[in-house]
């Protein structure tokens, strides 16, 4: 008698919400995750990082989509817990991620020490969520593997990296697996890009999947196509004239690498004056180094071994030491400042934040999504004090949102993406996204283009022949 095969999928994380990607697979009794991220945002969302999870040495492999925290940043937790597979990437995510665990790692065990020198904990002592050795172990995991090439898992199931346009080495996951019925393939879209990048390429077109998993970020919402530069050429400029400081938060890994040269471009293009710029992360100047070492995964164009133009702007400063970041803090402007987290979940942007809000010379300019509760969408939201380090900071500065600027695509951008299929999903389950842009992306997906749509629950589980 033959054994009916089966592939299951459950969603463990980024269900009706935008963090904490993590999708567990099953086939055949090999076990094996999309992605591992960690939640991120207010505590009531970080607090499930401590959450029972599956039986981690239960699990064979884990494939991720790209480098992002919130997709590859539970990992030294899953490791500290027992697993030992193969973590699969693409290069590019590869070297980004030993640079963003390890980053993650360093703030848990910052995070602990703080709490436990302030004493402001519920638990005696506070212990980091992972540290920097299962950060080492679960980068000692990582695999890198060619994209666009077919790779077996197991017998009867293969998976293959496609390029998606978020970030550096960012991939859509395809799976080809053998059914009762034949070969099928199931594609997880993990971030999906545009074609609006200036410092990577966009994501390619898929010709067929039987079962897609699709993010829906922006899926209630249709982003400015104003060029990004023009956006940025007034505010910066006003800014700077009236001797402000412009800060800008910025995810370390593929939003700064765009502002640097958005920056840079605006500059010699005079359209507005040469001042000082630093980059004040030192996983962000990490991770610029890496997007030089994948040229061929770059938008920018080369004349011998130079840029057209150049990724760092004229007076570019990359600040290294927590002592460099105090002395900017303590300059008078005007310049620029590039700083993470972008969410204002954390790190030095906060110290920047607290010196400049209360000026009204100064702009804050906010570049890429903001989750609900977080600093950075109070402060879209018109906020007028906010709390930093447990102080009230009263909001007196610019604050301005570039919404060109968002590496997700937006409902037009998947939508025509899904569109060029040649063969359409029988089936489409929408996940990382708030419920609102998840069941607006719904509609237009079945009314637009007539197709069958889940939105799951987290949890969520289901059976796919």
């Amino acid at each position: 008698m033959t054994v009916k095969k089966q592939l299951s999928i459950e969603f463990l994380g980024a269900a009706k919400t935008v963090t904490g990607s993590r999708i567990l697979v099953k086939y055949n009794g090999y076990q094996f995750l999309i992605d591992c991220g960690l939640f991120q945002g207010p505590k009531q969302i970080r607090i499930k990082n401590w959450e029972d999870f599956i039986d981690a040495d239960k699990i064979h492999s884990v494939i991720l989509t790209h480098a992002h925290i919130d997709h590859s940043g539970y990992l030294p937790k899953f490791v500290k817990e027992g697993f030992r597979g193969k973590v699969f990437a693409s290069a590019g995510t590869v070297d980004l991620c030993k640079i963003l665990l390890t980053d993650s790692a360093h703030l848990q065990e910052e995070d602990a020490k703080y709490l436990n020198k302030k004493r402001a904990t519920h638990f005696h002592p506070a212990k980091p969520l992972y540290t920097v050795e299962d950060a080492e172990q679960a980068i000692s995991l990582l695999v890198p593997v060619s994209k666009d090439e077919w790779h077996e898992l197991t017998e009867g199931i293969s998976f293959r990296l496609l390029r998606s346009g978020h970030i550096l080495g960012s991939t859509f996951v395809q799976l080809s697996y053998t059914t009762g019925n034949g070969q099928k393939i199931i594609t997880f879209s993990g971030d999906i890009g545009h074609d609006r990048q200036n410092v990577i390429k966009g994501p390619v077109i898929i010709k067929e999947s039987d079962v897609l998993i699709l993010e829906g970020t922006y899926g209630d919402r249709v982003q400015s196509k104003v060029d990004a530069a023009d956006e940025l050429e007034p505010i910066i400029k006003s800014t700077l004239n009236r001797g402000g400081v412009v800060v800008i938060p910025a995810f370390a890994v593929g939003r700064a690498q765009e502002i640097l040269f958005l920056i840079s471009k605006l500059e010699r293009e005079k359209r507005i004056p040469s001042v000082p710029v630093y980059l004040d992360s030192p996983m962000s100047i990490n991770a610029t180094d890496i997007y030089m070492k994948y040229r061929d995964e770059l938008r920018l164009t080369f004349n011998g071994d130079h840029f057209d133009y150049p990724l760092c702007p004229q007076q570019f400063q990359a600040v290294r030491s927590v002592d460099e970041s105090m002395l900017v803090t303590m300059q008078d402007g005007p310049f620029i400042v590039v700083s993470a987290a972008g969410m204002l979940t954390g790190g030095r942007i906060l110290h920047h934040l607290r010196k400049r809000l209360p000026e009204a010379k100064n702009s804050v300019i906010f570049v890429g999504f903001q989750v609900e509760e977080t600093k950075g969408r109070l402060l879209q939201q018109g906020l007028p004090k906010i709390r930093i380090h447990k102080q009230l900071i009263d909001v007196e500065a610019e604050i301005h949102s570039i919404s060109s600027l968002s590496a997700h695509g937006d409902s037009n951008d998947i939508i025509d993406w899904v569109r060029r299929f040649n063969k359409k999903p029988s089936i489409i389950y929408l996940n990382h996204g708030e419920p609102a842009a998840l069941n607006a992306l719904k509609y237009r997906l079945e009314t637009e283009l007539g197709l069958k749509v889940e939105v799951p629950d987290q949890g969520g589980k289901y059976i796919i022949e």
